[in-house]
Parts: C-alpha cells; sequence; structure tokens
C-alpha cells in the first residue's frame, strides 16, 4: 500500500494562518486564493493597539495626569474671613485672654479704617514683667546697652495697651496667593500666620491650620477609566528618573496595576522616595519592593 503525501504549493505564510485562525477562509490543496484580512483586524488579533486604541490610550493618560494634578488652591479659598482683631487702645490683658480663650496664636491690630497697622502673637506676649519673664541684664551690660533699646525694651515688657507690644513690620498675604506661595512665606519668615490684606485693609487671615485643614480634606482622584500598565510604567518611570541618580539600577515594571520594582540604590531614603513615588502613581494599586541597599566599601 502506498501512501502519497500532497504538498500544497503555497507556503503558510503569517497571513494564512491567521486566517485560518480566525475562520477566514479554508485550507486547501490547491492554489485557492486567500483573503487577506484588514490590517486593523491584523493588528489586533496580533495584540498590538491600533491607532485608534494608541490616540484613546493618549488621551486617557492625558485625563489622568490633569486629575493627578492638584487645583490651584488661592489663599482666598481657604483664609479666616471673620478676624477678631483688636485697636491699639485695646489692653494687653485683654488681647491675651482672646488668645487663650479662643485658642487662637495672634490678633490683628487694626486702625479705624480697617487698615492693618500691627500684629500681637503669642511670641509679643511671652517676656512680661507682670508673670517675671523680662529679660535681665547685669548691672555692667546696662551700662554698655544701647539707650533706645533699652528703653524700647521697657515699654514692651511693661506697656499696657495693644500699642506697646504690637510688632508693626508685618508680613502679609494677598487673597490670590497661592497656597504654595504662602507656605513658602511662612516657612522662611518662620511665621504660624499672615494677615490677609486687600491693599492696606484687612480682609482675613490664613494660618498654618488652614493649610492643615486642606491636607485632612484631600483625597486622591478616582479615574472612572484605568490607565492601562504601559501608562502607568511611563508615569512611574518619570517619577524614579527624577528621584534617583541610580536609575540605570533600577527596573520598574508593571502588571496588571502592580508595580514590580528591583535593583540596587545608594541610600534608604533614596529607596523609600521610589516607594512613594510609586504609592502617588495612579493606577498602581500594590507594590513589590524588591530593591537593596549598595553595600558600602571598607576602608
Amino acid at each position: 500500500m502506498t501512501t502519497n503525501f500532497h504538498r500544497p504549493h503555497d507556503p503558510l505564510s503569517p497571513h494564512r494562518l491567521l486566517s485560518l485562525a480566525l475562520g477566514q477562509s479554508r485550507a486547501t490543496n490547491g492554489g485557492e486564493r486567500i483573503t487577506l484580512l484588514p490590517w486593523r483586524v491584523r493588528r489586533e488579533s496580533l495584540g498590538r493597539p491600533t491607532p485608534n486604541r494608541l490616540h484613546e490610550e493618549e488621551r486617557r493618560e492625558q485625563h489622568s495626569q490633569a486629575d493627578a494634578m492638584p487645583s490651584r488652591l488661592t489663599v482666598a479659598d481657604v483664609m479666616t474671613r471673620d478676624v477678631i482683631s483688636v485697636s491699639t487702645a485695646t489692653p494687653v490683658s485683654e488681647i491675651a485672654g482672646a488668645l487663650a480663650c479662643r485658642r487662637i496664636s495672634a490678633v490683628p491690630v487694626v486702625g479705624a479704617d480697617g487698615s492693618l497697622i500691627g500684629i500681637v502673637s503669642e511670641g509679643d506676649l511671652i517676656r512680661r514683667a507682670e508673670i517675671g519673664t523680662q529679660r535681665r541684664r547685669s548691672w555692667w551690660r546696662r551700662l554698655i546697652a544701647d539707650i533706645e533699646a533699652e528703653a524700647t525694651e521697657y515699654v514692651r515688657t511693661h506697656g499696657r495697651k495693644a500699642r506697646h507690644v504690637m510688632t508693626r513690620q508685618v508680613v502679609t498675604a494677598t487673597e490670590d496667593m497661592t497656597l504654595a506661595e504662602a507656605a513658602d512665606t511662612m516657612d522662611t519668615q518662620r511665621l504660624k500666620r499672615l494677615p490677609v490684606v486687600r491693599g492696606s485693609r484687612l480682609v482675613g487671615i490664613v494660618s498654618r491650620s488652614d493649610l492643615v485643614k486642606v491636607v485632612a480634606r484631600h483625597r486622591a482622584p478616582v479615574s472612572a477609566d484605568p490607565p492601562t500598565d504601559d501608562v502607568i510604567l511611563r508615569h512611574l518611570t518619570t517619577r524614579v528618573k527624577a528621584l534617583t541618580p541610580s536609575l540605570r539600577l533600577i527596573n520598574v515594571s508593571v502588571h496588571r496595576g502592580r508595580a514590580d520594582i528591583t535593583g540596587v540604590v545608594d541610600t534608604a531614603a533614596e529607596r523609600e522616595a521610589i516607594l512613594v513615588a510609586a504609592e502617588n502613581t495612579p493606577g498602581i494599586h500594590s507594590i513589590q519592593d524588591r530593591m537593596i541597599l549598595r553595600p558600602r566599601s571598607i576602608s
């Protein structure tokens, strides 16, 4: 019994195999012509994104970036408008009582027209003769001390009105100042609060506690259309690149929103920064940390 094997004349090209797999054509032994599928269908069957899908992913990425950006809050959005203020003739004891009872750290001093002319803070009241906390200098220091400075110090520690103890050079904010600018000012000037003025008129006050309240209200945005792994990986890689000079020793991969980070870092702080960057990347819901510290050479 002789069995004859017949080899088809046209080879099984990738296009023909794909067509057969999708049921678009029959395998024949003859020279039947195979209808090629549209390139879009072939790309999708091979798992490659089509141009439309690429554009859609780009749009999703842009939306997720916009959602991740914090809104541009200004001082006007968070400041206290109902400000407790005093006049230059307000007694020091009354000011101290207001600070203690209302649990505030300072009160602005305003004129009859509402203009800001000074501020009295807790720091202005801790050196007082009533409680024996005024500075005491030895007799020989009093001999060489500046007479004007000594007189000014005496007024601040013994004076009974707001005008005697208030700070006249006041650092202020405006309503259109961003929270970042306000935070920078409070940080560099070592202040707990900034009176807010419109021209010279007092219209509010913004304090550190107002910024803390914004932090307490903040919630990470939740996207209705989660970003793809490729988009997440691109965002995370950009963040890691900005954080560490050891990027070439770091490998990042993302699968179904799970970030896997391996590599070598120089310090524990660098490692922690990378993990925080991953936690803040939209779309990541779990992190596998496999980074190690670079061994220190022993000299």
